[in-house]
Order: C-alpha cells, then structure tokens, then sequence
C-alpha cells in the first residue's frame, strides 16, 4: 500500500494538475468552449490559491511523525492543497462531462472515478502522515464552495 499512496498522492500535485488542466483548457478553448475553458482554470487556480493563502493564515503544524514514506511539505497543513486542488479538477471535469455524456452510464462511471481519485488522494495524504483528516475534509469542502463560486461568475450550470 505504501507505493500505491505514494504514487496516487501526486495526482492532486499542482505539478501535475496544472499543465494537464492548461492543456485540457486550450483543448476546450480550441473547440470553442471558452466559458467551459475559463471555469476549470479558475476554479483550479482560485483553489490552489485560496488554499495556499488560508495555509499561511491558520498556519497549523504538520503532524509530528517519525519514518515518513514521503518528505513532510514545508509549507503549512491546513488545508490539504492535494485534496483541494484535485477536487476542484475532478468537480470541473465530472460537470463538463455530465454536460457532453450521453449515457447515464457513462456519466455514473466518470463521477465514480472522480469521486475515488478524489478519496484515494485524500487518503493519501493521511496515510502518509501529512495531513490530518480534518485538513483533508475542509480542503475538499473549499474546492467544492470555489467551484460553485465560479460556476455562478461564469453562468455556468452545474445541473445535468
């Protein structure tokens, strides 16, 4: 389990998120979905930076551990930067795909895969002894509020 949660731990990384969500934004740009485009970069910006902003104004210590699988982040712990930002990228995509999906099925199984990478980066970040869980919590409810929040600036509809 170790190198599972090592591994899916990098996929709510801004490294990792913003370049795939810069591509996928001019890729919606391209296909003149620019509204669409707008609202997945914002919302992951406007995240990762509210986020990192309320880091440094709680500023709560990581967990104290010993023998970590990962190096303890510098930064501050609350909240979960990983668990914000991946959920806020897995809200945007399982809304725009709810939008272009035209099977029920379908579109259960993309929310099902989101909602997992979502709880497996979460997790994650407990398990390796980075977080606390309640870091985890309010970074996932954050995302979702911001999300909302640029859906309505965007006139975005989130209903399906």
């Amino acid at each position: 389990m170790d190198i599972f949660f090592k591994t899916i731990t990098w996929l709510g990384s801004l490294y990792l998120l913003l370049p795939f969500g810069v591509v996928l934004s001019l890729l919606l740009f391209s296909w003149q979905k620019r509204s669409e485009s707008l609202f997945l970069l914002l919302s992951l910006v406007a995240t990762s930076l509210v986020t990192h902003l309320l880091k440094i104004l709680v500023a709560r210590p990581r967990p104290a551990a010993e023998d970590l699988l990962v190096s303890m982040p510098a930064d501050f712990s609350f909240p979960s930067a990983h668990t914000s930002q991946v959920t806020a990228f897995a809200l945007v995509l399982g809304i725009l795909l709810t939008r272009v999906l035209a099977q029920p099925a379908a579109v259960a199984a993309a929310w099902s895969i989101l909602t997992l990478l979502v709880i497996g980066v979460g997790y994650s970040r407990v398990y390796l002894q980075v977080h606390y869980i309640s870091d985890v919590i309010v970074g996932a409810g954050l995302a979702v509020l911001i999300v909302m929040l640029a859906a309505k600036f965007l006139g975005i509809s989130i209903k399906s």
